[in-house]
């Protein structure tokens, strides 16, 4: 049988749906493309052992401040993203990702607008936010594009990345210089603060049909 949360919707809009995690929609996730560093936080391989997968249905599906949803196509799972609803600062968008093999038909825009979209109707009077490490530039055009701008840039400290650095090739290490800095014993990543105040206009890239 298929667990589904009883805390997150479906939500159907711009050609796909949101769906919370379930047993189905994990084993997609565990066999996406993945991206390796300095994105290997957001690659899914370790869904492929089934207790940790179990732990993660069930971290999804908890009925607290978080929001998780996996963006289909008919019944093929494209991306994800998560969103934190009480997060002091707006609502919180994270964990924002499309695997390599379902980039380049909008997914990103598209799921974030009809996120978006369900959470202005359901949490009035509340703006967006997110966080995005500066090299991530591919995914700030789709953020530009449904309205955010960048609010503020800080440095914070990254573990994943601090702990992959190292052994990551030259190649790999050194188009991230411009990112990262050595500050207090350990590396820190350039980071932007990106907001959109509610109803801003969203460019998905989609046609829409004329008005009569």
């Amino acid at each position: 049988m298929t667990t589904r949360s009883a805390s997150s919707p479906v939500i159907p809009g711009e050609q796909l749906e949101l769906r919370p995690w379930d047993e189905g929609l994990i084993r997609q996730m565990a066999y996406w493309g993945e991206r390796g560093f300095p994105f290997h936080a957001f690659d899914l391989g370790y869904l492929k052992d089934p207790p940790r997968a179990k732990a993660m249905l069930a971290w999804a599906n908890e009925n607290g401040p978080h929001r998780h949803f996996v963006a289909c196509e008919d019944d093929t799972a494209v991306g994800r993203v998560s969103v934190n609803l009480r997060d002091e600062s707006g609502l919180y968008i994270w964990a924002v990702h499309v695997p390599p093999e379902h980039e380049g038909r909008g997914v990103c825009r598209r799921m974030l607008a009809a996120l978006i979209t369900w959470l202005e109707a359901e949490y009035p009077g509340q703006d967006f936010v997110l966080s995005s490490n500066t090299f991530a530039e591919h995914a700030h055009r789709a953020y530009f594009a449904i309205g955010f701008k960048i609010a503020e840039t800080q440095w914070h400290y990254d573990r994943e990345i601090a702990e992959a650095l190292p052994l990551a090739p030259r190649a790999v290490r050194e188009p991230l210089q411009a990112h990262l800095r050595f500050q207090s014993g350990r590396w820190e990543v350039r980071t932007h603060v990106m907001r959109r105040p509610r109803h801003t206009p969203m460019d998905t890239g989609q046609k829409r049909p004329a008005s009569t």
